[in-house]
C-alpha cells in the first residue's frame, strides 16, 4: 500500500511538471527562459526565442541582443539595452530601459517601477495598472496571433497561410497536451484523495451561492496580497509560497469542477456505481475540452475560468481544505423534527362527546 501511495505521489509531481512545461514542449525550439532568484544575461548578438520570466532575480539584455517574445518581471530587476519583440509586464519589480532599448509591444506595470532613458523606444502603450488574467489554468491557444512577427519599427510581415497552418497545428498539439495533463491530474488527485474531492464537490453542489462568493473574494485577496508581498523584496519568499498555494488551489478547482461535470454526465448515461476517480477524470477531460472551445469567443475564457477557480477555492475555504463538511449543510435538516411532532399532536383524535346530561352546577344560594 505504501508503494502505491509513493507511486501516485510521483505521478502527481510529474503531472504538475507537465502542466508547467506544456508551452515549452509545444514550442519545440522556443523554450524561453525563467529566472527565479538568480541572474541572467543575454549577450550582444544573442537571441532568446521565447518568453522571458524574472521572479525575484535579475536579468540583463545587452545592446544588440533580442528577445523574441514577452517579458514578465515579478519582484525582480530587468535592465534592457537591446530589443524586445513583445510586451513587458512588471509585477512589483523594476525595469530600466537604456537609450538603445526597443520594445515592440506594450509596457504595463502593476505596483512596479520603470526607469526610461531618453531615446528608449516603446512602440505600444505605456500604462500603470491595467487588466491581467486570474490563474484560470489554462488558456485558449488554438489560433496564433498574427501581429507577433515584427522585424523592425516600420516593417510588419504577416504569416503566409502555410506558416499560419503550422503554427495552428502546434497550438492544437499544445492544447491537447494541456487537456490530457488536466485529466491525468484529476485521475491522480482522485486516487490519492477521493473523500476530499467528493466533499469539496458536494459542498459546491449544495451551497453554490456562498461557495462562489467566498471563492471570488478569496482570489481577490490572494492575488492582491501576492502583489503587495512581491513589491516588498524582503517578503518575496512569502509571495512565492503564496503563489504556489494559489496554483495548487487552481488545479484542485479544476478537479472539483470536473468531478461535478463527470458526476452529472455519468448519471445521465446511467452508469452503474461510478467511482470518484472515474467521475473526476472523465469530467475534467470534458470540462477542459469545452473550456478550450468556448475560449475561442472573446471574453468567455476569463468568465468561464473565473467560475471554475472560484467554485473550487470557495469549497476549499469553507471546508478548511476538505477536512470537514460545511456546517450549513448539516444545519438545514435539523428543524424537521419539531414539525413532525406538531403534526403528530394535531393528528390525535379528539375525545368523543358524551350524550349524558351534565349535572347542574351549585351556585351556593
Amino acid at each position: 500500500m505504501s508503494r502505491r501511495r509513493l507511486g501516485m505521489t510521483v505521478l502527481f509531481a510529474l503531472v504538475l511538471v507537465a502542466l508547467l512545461v506544456t508551452p515549452a514542449a509545444a514550442q519545440g525550439d522556443e523554450p524561453g527562459k525563467l529566472v527565479i532568484g538568480g541572474t541572467y544575461t543575454l549577450r550582444s548578438g544573442q537571441q532568446l526565442n521565447g518568453d522571458l520570466g524574472v521572479v525575484g532575480g535579475q536579468a540583463t539584455i545587452e545592446e544588440g541582443a533580442t528577445v523574441n517574445g514577452d517579458v514578465m518581471v515579478a519582484g525582480g530587476t530587468l535592465d534592457v539595452a537591446g530589443r524586445i519583440d513583445g510586451s513587458i509586464a512588471v509585477f512589483g519589480g523594476s525595469v530600466n530601459l537604456e537609450r538603445t532599448a526597443y520594445v515592440a509591444g506594450d509596457l504595463v506595470t502593476f505596483g512596479g517601477s520603470v526607469q526610461r532613458s531618453p531615446g528608449a523606444e516603446v512602440r505600444g502603450e505605456v500604462r500603470e495598472g491595467g487588466s491581467f488574467d486570474m490563474p484560470v489554468l489554462p488558456g485558449p491557444v488554438f489560433f496564433p496571433e498574427m501581429d507577433r512577427f515584427m522585424t523592425g519599427p516600420e516593417v510588419d510581415i504577416q504569416q503566409s497561410p502555410g506558416q499560419w497552418l503550422v503554427a495552428a497545428l502546434l497550438s492544437a498539439i499544445r492544447t491537447g497536451i494541456a487537456i490530457l495533463a488536466l485529466a491525468a491530474l484529476a485521475l491522480v488527485a482522485a486516487l490519492l484523495w477521493p473523500k476530499g474531492i467528493e466533499r469539496l464537490g458536494t459542498t459546491a453542489l449544495h451551497q453554490p451561492a456562498p461557495v462562489l462568493l467566498v471563492g471570488l473574494l478569496s482570489w481577490v485577496l490572494g492575488v492582491g496580497l501576492f502583489v503587495v508581498l512581491a513589491i516588498t523584496i524582503c517578503l518575496l519568499p512569502i509571495a512565492l509560497a503564496l503563489a504556489l498555494v494559489l496554483l495548487v488551489a487552481a488545479l484542485l478547482s479544476w478537479v472539483v469542477a470536473g468531478w461535478l461535470v463527470g458526476r452529472s454526465l455519468l448519471r445521465v448515461l446511467k452508469m452503474r456505481s461510478p467511482t470518484v476517480v472515474a467521475e473526476a477524470a472523465i469530467g475534467t477531460l470534458v470540462l477542459a475540452i469545452v473550456y478550450f472551445l468556448v475560449g475561442i469567443i472573446p471574453c468567455t475564457e476569463f468568465i468561464f475560468g473565473t467560475l471554475i477557480v472560484s467554485i473550487g477555492m470557495g469549497a476549499l475555504v469553507l471546508t478548511r481544505f476538505g477536512t470537514r463538511p460545511y456546517p450549513l449543510a448539516a444545519a438545514v435538516s435539523e428543524p424537521a423534527a419539531p414539525a413532525a411532532t406538531a403534526v403528530a399532536v394535531e393528528a390525535l383524535p379528539a375525545p368523543p362527546a358524551s350524550d349524558e346530561p351534565q349535572p347542574p352546577q351549585l351556585t351556593g344560594k
